[in-house]
């Protein structure tokens, strides 16, 4: 297509990973030093639409990526959780009408109960850990629902909140009723889509008619800011999270619908980390046509990590007949 082509010359050669890194590496640390004031900062200049990396992510989600991994340890040890609780508590005192805030408490509550019970599969939890596992997600759910007038001001208390709908096995109906409620506020924040996507999956309890019902439903509810954009990004999300290589076997992905989704996404966002991962996609869907068009936009920004190998690549170079 001649307008994708056409955008090779616009491609930013930012290094998406390094961004992404770089963002939850500061937050980390300003976390673990109590540096509040410039978190605060941070979240507010997150919080804009605009606050995007080169690929389209919103920076908010790295911001929370990295408070999280600062409220985290492995070991089921009060004294660890207690420093950890107490840092909170000091963040708090200090900006007691922060939602960044509060919802650092209900992370750590979160992280506490994953720290309880493992990162194991489920057949592998010691029954004990079962009830204070849940203790504290149901901890953190009414924690949530006690500071909602303030917190949900942040798009990151309805992700929480679609995470323990997760835990707690929600009817399909209470979720939905989260999901939109959330969605009316902030219907451009991807990870809300992301997360009922979590949902959905056979992974926890879903099904593949179950993501593809909501991924229409995605669709409609952002097409006049996102075109078919959102329904390639959900796609997308699932794949990482439960189809991995059989998305177009295991899933009821709609390949051409898809197709327009990249289409707009990369009229946004022509950024190499989109360009490689949708060229594999196309590989993968066996659309010799698209995957040629996309490795000819890729030139010398070529991704090994997006491929799984140089291999990989190859072979979808070759398959397609691109030179």
């Amino acid at each position: 297509m001649l307008v994708l082509l056409a955008l090779t010359t616009r491609i930013s050669c930012a290094d998406e990973a390094a961004d992404r890194q770089k963002i939850e590496v500061t937050v980390q640390q300003l976390s673990i030093n109590e540096n509040f004031a410039e978190l605060e900062q941070m979240a507010r200049t997150f919080r804009a639409p605009q606050a995007r990396t080169s690929s389209g992510l919103w920076k908010l989600t790295l911001f929370y990526i990295g408070l999280s991994r600062s409220l985290k340890d492995d070991r089921n040890d009060d004294q660890v959780w207690s420093g950890i609780e107490a840092r909170i508590s000091k963040w708090q005192r200090a900006y007691p009408d922060s939602a960044v805030a509060q919802l650092a408490y209900a992370e750590m509550l979160i992280n506490r109960a994953w720290a309880i019970r493992g990162r194991g599969f489920a057949g592998e939890v010691e029954k004990k850990n079962w009830k204070p596992f849940y203790d504290y997600i149901e901890k953190a759910r009414v924690y949530l629902e006690e500071h909602k007038k303030t917190a949900s001001k942040d798009p990151y208390w309805y992700q929480q909140m679609e995470n323990i709908a997760k835990y707690q096995s929600w009817t399909e109906d209470k979720m939905t009723r989260l999901v939109d409620e959330g969605l009316s506020k902030m219907p451009q924040f991807y990870p809300l889509y992301f997360g009922a996507i979590d949902y959905y999956v056979p992974k926890w309890g879903g099904n593949a008619h179950a993501v593809e019902k909501f991924a229409r439903k995605a669709l409609e509810r952002t097409s006049s800011t996102e075109g078919f954009g959102m329904y390639a990004r959900v796609y997308w999300y699932a794949s990482q999270t439960q189809y991995g290589n059989t998305l177009f076997t295991d899933s009821l992905v709609d390949w051409p619908v898809m197709k327009k989704g990249i289409d707009d996404v990369l009229i946004k966002f022509p950024d190499p980390w989109n360009i490689n991962h949708f060229a594999k996609f196309a590989c993968d869907a066996k659309d010799k046509k698209k995957t040629a068009e996309l490795i000819a936009m890729i030139k010398s920004d070529l991704l090994p990590e997006v491929w799984g190998s140089q291999f990989a690549f190859e072979h979808c170079r070759r398959w397609s007949g691109t030179p």
